[in-house]
């Protein structure tokens, strides 16, 4: 075919590929012209399927007050960590949690009674629970994923929730680092995790299994073994199963679509954000602040996202509330409005108000700083800094912060126990370095 045109009005041919060109060109028009004249074809934002909680070690008692809190807040999931079902410990730190993994022990008829409350409170509220444990760390007898009885034995602790009425499940590989006599065994990990998974469909074809890899953060895409472990998982892993992602680093200051992309393109599949926020461990701090810094794309790129608290669980409630925002509205999230908004929604009168917006000054976030543990004390790193400048500044923060504690212990006479532990502790500390 030939076309004859030029601006002299004398003919030019054009050959097949201008041809082509102009014809990409006309459909182009065309597709972004149909919205206009039929109205538009894009869908609204998919959004987060699985909004919710982690657990922290909490007993059946503390979980059940805190399906209401998920259910006040929007929020359709909780997943009980997996150190609620370790034998019944009280400790100070998270490295004392060896030896109480008592994973083939099964529950006590008293346990049973208390964990049921806790699935039927989940069931009327329209929270989604969902039983997991990690029957490797911390265990004087960890899982052997070749063992016909340890299979067995795991498996009916999983079957007493199943009858419970529970369809999502969870197994956690991860931080087998810790200890240096665990195997990180990629292979051995997924093929035992989809047995588990096909034997608990085989009761519940509608059940659903979530994996934990021991390489978790997105940064491990770039250490080769780390690397290696995660492809091994990708192609042994049943398709249907989920992966649990923290995102690049265990606690990530930042956490992008293309952080998801670039892990998901090696674990190849479905993945679910574990956000390692506003989660303090066993370590003497808080974070109260808003979460910040999540690019609201993550929403449509990964299935679900659920915070993980503080051992305070009612204290947790203020930045869960900043997070339950984000994952219910990413695009129009604000931080600083949603954090004022979780103060009003939590305090009774204006005196609490104004002591919650205090004690965000003093206890913001390890995001808010850039910073990637669960142990950073914004708290104790501004006293420190004051004492390298001016020891009669420090003092004086140390005896503002006092004065604090008092009127938080007198606004909150009956709440928060933990966390005024945390800053009575840290106004012990602050003396000890003062008389220095």
């Amino acid at each position: 075919m030939k076309i004859y045109f030029n601006r002299e009005n004398r003919p030019k041919m054009i050959g097949v590929k201008m041809l082509k060109t102009m014809l990409f060109a006309f459909v182009v028009v065309l597709l972004l012209t149909l919205p206009l004249m039929f109205g538009s074809c894009s869908s609204e934002p998919k959004g987060f399927v699985l909004k919710g909680m982690k657990g922290y070690g909490w007993t059946p008692e503390v979980c059940l007050e805190e399906v209401a809190t998920l259910k006040d807040y929007g929020l359709n999931f909780f997943a009980p960590c997996y150190s609620s079902f370790f034998a019944e410990h009280d400790i100070e730190k998270f490295e004392e949690l060896d030896g109480y993994n008592r994973w083939w022990e099964p529950l006590t008829n008293d346990l049973q009674m208390r964990w049921a409350r806790v699935v039927k409170a989940c069931e009327q509220n329209d929270i989604i629970f969902c039983f997991g444990m990690n029957p490797m760390l911390f265990s004087p007898r960890p899982l052997d994923t070749s063992n016909e009885e340890d299979f067995e034995t795991l498996l009916a602790k999983y079957r007493w929730f199943q009858e419970q009425g529970v369809k999502w499940f969870y197994i956690a590989i991860d931080d087998l680092h810790l200890q240096s006599h665990l195997e990180i065994d990629a292979v051995g990990q997924s093929l035992f995790t989809n047995r588990l998974y096909a034997a608990l469909k085989e009761h519940d074809p509608e059940c659903h299994m979530i994996f934990c890899p021991t390489w978790y953060r997105g940064k491990d895409v770039d250490v080769p073994h780390k690397r290696e472990y995660l492809e091994k998982m990708a192609v042994t892993l049943d398709k249907d199963i989920f992966v649990f992602w923290v995102g690049y680093h265990t606690v990530s200051p930042s956490i992008s679509v293309a952080d998801v992309l670039r892990y998901k393109e090696v674990v190849q599949h479905e993945m679910i954000l574990w956000d390692n926020y506003p989660v303090n461990d066993y370590h003497n701090t808080m974070y109260v602040g808003p979460l910040d810094n999540r690019e609201a794309g993550i929403s449509e790129v990964l299935y679900g996202m659920m915070a993980n608290p503080m051992r305070d669980n009612r204290m947790t409630r203020l930045p869960l509330y900043t997070m339950a925002d984000f994952m219910n509205n990413p695009y129009e999230y604000n931080p600083e409005r949603s954090i004022a908004e979780a103060i009003d929604h939590i305090a009774q009168n204006d005196t609490q108000a104004e002591i919650l917006r205090s004690l965000v000054g003093y206890y913001s976030s390890n995001l808010k700083y850039d910073n990637r543990s669960t142990k950073y004390n914004h708290v104790r790193n501004e006293f420190e800094r004051l004492l390298g400048e001016d020891r009669a500044a420090a003092a004086t923060f140390m005896e503002g912060l006092h004065g604090f504690y008092g009127q938080f212990c007198e606004a909150f006479p009956e709440d928060y126990e933990l966390s005024k532990e945390v800053i009575m502790r840290d106004i012990e500390w602050m003396k000890t370095e003062l008389e220095k």
